[in-house]
């Protein structure tokens, strides 16, 4: 496989993109983030949301912009959008991901969901996070792509050392990478807006990643068409060293009364060779974040999910999109 570390050549696309995504949890520390770095040329800016999930419903949320050129190759060696800083050690074996800046101490996540105007007077509290990280591939990547776009996950552990105000956790946990380039349009799917589903919660949107282990671990993208089928996209399944492609997922998910907040979810998964099986997932913790769209916003829920598979148990992030009108 060729390197796809570097930066592509930029498309004609006005919503071209480059993206770089890591996650991870530590059990023993209730520990985890996830971090996404995307360059995006038609806007003449990249940006970088970098969230730790925190025992009990605590997050810590930054986000950082930096104003870029079209040729993107000048920062293949200058992988920094704000606080945040990633650097390929190894192609497709190595990266580090390190921060150090302000932060916003959150007790509970779920003060995102609601519009920033209407948050109570403190509702986050400022303090200086430092992060060293670094993401050890377990997995050769699996590839999805064409002429115009592609996109790669790989399974690794991520280990390091997070510091946010006064308090220091030495973490290590099992984790998902990946990275895209192409034509990007956050409102990919067919988005109909809650309001238009009686109200109840309908996203157009469903990625996931489970980790079970450094030798079992899953993942997937599952899309909403116009015509209201879901059709899975870039899904796969690694055992042992080997990875399957997966033929389709669906998802049932539970929500928290009135509100987008799912907190539990059944993923009913087939693989290309004849393979079922279910795993389900309980909502450790969760972190709304927001991308604007033409005549509202679509609202991503990042929920860090606690799996479930036989008698397994493993961690990962359940993430929903939903389109909210102004």
């Amino acid at each position: 496989m060729m390197n796809h570390e570097n930066m592509h050549p930029v498309g004609d696309d006005q919503h071209w993109s480059e993206s770089y995504y890591f996650n991870f949890y530590d059990p023993e520390a209730q520990v985890g983030m996830f971090t996404r770095m995307g360059w995006r040329t038609g806007s003449g800016r990249a940006d970088a949301l970098h969230v730790l999930f925190l025992p009990g419903s605590r997050v810590a949320f930054t986000y950082g912009l930096r104003s870029i050129e079209r040729d993107l190759s000048q920062y293949d060696n200058d992988l920094k959008v704000g606080n945040l800083a990633i650097e390929c050690l190894s192609p497709h074996k190595k990266w580090s991901v390190a921060y150090s800046g302000e932060a916003q101490d959150i007790a509970n996540g779920e003060i995102l969901l609601q519009r920033s105007k209407s948050r109570p007077e403190g509702w986050f509290t400022p303090a200086h996070l430092d992060m060293a990280l670094e993401f050890d591939c377990q997995s050769k990547p699996h590839l999805v792509s064409d002429a115009t776009r592609g996109h790669l996950e790989q399974a690794g552990v991520v280990s390091g050392q997070i510091t946010l105000g006064d308090d220091t956790w030495t973490v290590k946990g099992q984790g998902i990478r990946d990275k895209s380039w192409g034509p990007r349009d956050w409102s990919m799917g067919h988005a109909a807006p809650s309001d238009d589903n009686g109200g109840e919660p309908s996203p157009h949107v469903h990625w996931f990643s489970a980790n079970f282990g450094p030798d079992l671990a899953l993942g997937g993208s599952l899309l909403k068409s116009e015509s209201g089928e879901w059709q899975t996209i870039g899904s796969w399944l690694l055992r042992d060293g080997k990875t399957t492609e997966l033929e389709e997922f669906r998802v049932e998910s539970c929500y928290k009364p009135d509100t987008i907040l799912h907190t539990s979810v059944v993923i009913s998964v087939k693989t290309v060779n004849g393979e079922a099986f279910q795993i389900e997932g309980e909502m450790v913790n969760i972190c709304p974040t927001k991308v604007p769209a033409p005549g509202g916003a679509i609202l991503i829920m990042e929920g860090l999910a606690r799996y479930t598979w036989g008698d397994q148990t493993g961690y990962g992030i359940s993430e929903q999109w939903h389109v909210m009108n102004k």
